[in-house]
């Protein structure tokens, strides 16, 4: 197996062999009778067009290649880049919002007072007309 260069340093490449190996592996076990003849065809077939060790371990039904994906530690570092990024963002947040908090009113105090009651008072009130 070999390594890409710079741009993807942790893509691991099928070599050639591993896709012979896989192939012979395949047409061994269809000669046995372990799989049929079609599945056989259908399995080089994905074995062949396989790029990862991973796509060639499943291609193959584990006969060849590699069950652990090649591109783990960026796909992990990736994902604790988002977590990172989303906590950051919630933290700013939080931190805007209290800090906005304190500047505006001191808890005592609100910045927007309640409305006063609208009451009528009881002399003023409209007299009743009498029902009939």
């Amino acid at each position: 197996m070999r390594e890409v260069g710079p741009v993807a340093t942790k893509t691991v490449l099928v070599d050639l062999s591993d896709i012979h190996s896989a192939v012979a592996a395949l047409e061994a076990d269809a000669q046995r009778g372990a799989i049929s003849v079609a599945e056989a065809r259908k399995r080089i077939s994905d074995s062949k067009r396989a790029v990862t060790p991973r796509e060639l371990w499943k291609a193959s039904g584990g006969r060849a290649g590699a069950r652990k994906r090649s591109d783990w530690p960026d796909i992990r570092r990736t994902v604790f880049g988002a977590t990172f990024l989303l906590v950051l963002a919630a933290l700013g947040v939080w931190v805007v919002t209290v800090y906005t908090g304190k500047a505006v009113g001191s808890g005592e105090e609100d910045y927007i007072p309640e409305p006063t009651s609208v009451s009528v008072p009881a002399d003023e009130l409209p007299a009743e007309e009498p029902s009939g």
